[in-house]
């Protein structure tokens, strides 16, 4: 029963010193207006962004249509996947017959929609196929299929920007022979 008790009274002492504890830290961080209009205004004069999306989180890239800048005949390819401001020497899509490499990416980075042709092209190198043409509406369409390279794929442009993205099909790889399996007699207890 004694320890009981005992329980009861250190169990009151502490929460006593807890008290204590917090009025003392609130009593020294206190203003004498802290709890006056103007005091409130400075605790809470900035907004609760606990639910806001971050700068982190918010893509660096335009997405809006409207923030892109206007499409100029700089950012086209031409028949050969060769890009207007591109030097007259590089070599054209598919000139892989005559010995001749495709030309390789220029800049590095990644592809992501919304981009011109041209931009395409300095990132994956010269396409081994390029389809020009146009559509109903008179607006020039580009499919540029690269079937190697850092980034194979088939990338569709309306009106010079970079609209979809499909996956090309890669050539199988060759599998490997199956292993034969040996043919053991089975284990009988030696008597």
């Amino acid at each position: 029963m004694r320890t009981h008790r005992n329980n009861r009274t250190v169990r009151r002492l502490l929460s006593g010193a807890l008290l204590l504890g917090a009025a003392s830290l609130l009593g020294g961080c206190s203003n004498s207006d802290m709890f006056s209009a103007q005091g409130a205004e400075q605790w809470f004069s900035k907004p609760f962004t606990g639910f806001s999306k971050h700068d982190w989180a918010t893509p660096s890239t335009a997405t809006n249509m409207s923030q892109l800048r206007e499409v100029t005949p700089e950012d086209f390819v031409d028949a050969g996947g060769r890009c207007a401001a591109a030097p007259a020497e590089a070599p054209a899509a598919g000139a892989q017959a005559g010995g001749e490499l495709p030309a390789a990416a220029t800049v590095a980075g990644g592809i992501a929609l919304t981009m011109t042709e041209c931009q395409v092209v300095q990132r994956a190198g010269s396409p081994q196929q390029v389809d020009l043409g146009a559509n109903a509406g008179g607006e020039r369409t580009a499919v540029l299929t690269y079937t190697q390279g850092p980034w194979p794929g088939i990338y569709r442009f309306r009106g010079g920007r970079l609209a979809e993205i499909d996956a090309v099909a890669q050539p199988e790889k060759p599998k490997p022979a199956p292993r034969k399996k040996r043919n053991t007699a089975p284990k009988t207890a030696a008597r």
